[in-house]
């Protein structure tokens, strides 16, 4: 039977799978912990994790006091590519890592659908 970790690496992979332009991607927990990733090896994890925990707690604050609402997706933009935020559930989040070419519309529709499959992968292991 499937640890928890190996089904939301299963639910990465098949999302780098959707695209070309996906060049990784990580569950990280609110606290900035490594749930499950599927990075390419030159990219630091816990760097990736470090970083999304930091956006998290900027994003959280931004939409809480400025929009009176949770936190549901922040990007950054640069000229190598885009970084992807996603919640899922409460207790983590789904960050992508994507090439400048990418069509972020398809990439939202991905990560929307991979982040309820994640969710359900977390329901079930509580």
């Amino acid at each position: 039977m499937a640890s928890r970790t190996e089904k939301m690496q299963d639910v990465l992979r098949t999302l780098r799978g959707t695209s070309p332009d996906i060049i990784g991607a990580a569950v990280v927990s609110i606290d900035g912990f490594i749930v499950a990733s599927v990075l390419p090896s030159e990219i630091d994890e816990e760097l990736v994790s470090g970083m999304a925990a930091a956006m998290l707690g900027v994003a959280e604050k931004i939409s809480t006091e400025l929009m009176t609402s949770s936190m549901e997706q922040v990007y950054v933009r640069s000229e190598k590519g885009y970084v992807v935020i996603n919640a899922v559930g409460s207790e983590s989040v789904l960050v992508v890592l994507t090439t400048k070419e990418a069509k972020l519309g398809l990439v939202f529709i991905e990560v929307k659908r991979r982040c309820a499959d994640l969710a359900k992968v977390a329901q079930a292991a509580a």
